[in-house]
């Protein structure tokens, strides 16, 4: 039941200004050039494994760039027109897509339309599941790995955001919601809004046991609607 108190949160809308930046302080700064015309290569690989912020920037370069995220395994048709191709879950490319995103790099190679490719994929670029003449484009472009918070990064990460909005939460609270919950930061920072609301509410200091009690309140929702 607990892995469905998530589905009831709304977590803030994706951007590089939220994005918590641990090691990968060179991807966000290449993806703020790109947006701004001054990136190394308009295209651009994110890769890295699952739950390590990909998806995220996406999202936020989509807002910067006003273009949609597809995702791999969808069908679609590159129009020459489009301002920027950002394509998530790369590898599950079915054989149409892969020879329209080929396309797409032909056009922007002669024509910089799109001026902008981004992807991301859990692989490797040598290691890509695509037809070897789209591996060479994708290769050609910046590819730039994307880590993931360890433990200690997610713990100060999330006192930082919870001291600026004037929430204090003890390591031991942070300890729990790490053990308990979704543990992308999106899903924790879900995690630490709805707590915030619930101290507010409950005129009491986040604890471990505000939690607990928060945690059966959402669990009992999570029932009545389904």
């Amino acid at each position: 039941m607990q892995q469905l108190l998530l589905d009831v949160f709304t977590p803030p809308r994706p951007s590089l200004v939220n994005f918590i930046v641990g090691q990968n302080a060179p991807v966000v700064h290449e993806l703020q050039a790109l947006v701004r015309g001054a990136s190394a290569s308009p295209f651009i690989l994110l890769y890295g494994s699952a739950g390590c912020g990909k998806t995220h920037l996406l999202k936020s370069m989509a807002s910067l760039l006003g273009a949609p995220v597809l995702a791999g395994q969808t069908r679609f048709v590159f129009k020459p027109g489009d301002q920027a191709l950002i394509i998530d879950n790369l590898e599950a490319l079915t054989p149409y897509s892969q020879v329209q995103l080929f396309n797409a790099f032909n056009s922007a190679l002669a024509d910089r339309l799109p001026p902008a490719i981004v992807l991301a994929s859990e692989h490797h670029p040598a290691e890509l599941p695509v037809r070897d003449d789209l591996r060479t484009r994708i290769q050609a472009g910046l590819c730039l790995r994307v880590h993931p918070l360890s433990d200690d990064e997610k713990h100060h990460a999330l006192q930082s955001v919870a001291k600026s909005r004037g929430l204090e939460l003890s390591p031991e609270v942070v300890d729990y919601a790490l053990r308990y919950f979704q543990r992308d930061m999106g899903s924790l920072m879900a995690v630490i809004d709805s707590l915030d609301r619930f101290s507010l509410e409950q005129h009491k200091p986040v604890s471990v046991n505000l939690l607990r009690h928060w945690m059966k309140r959402r669990e009992s929702l999570v029932v009545r609607e389904q």
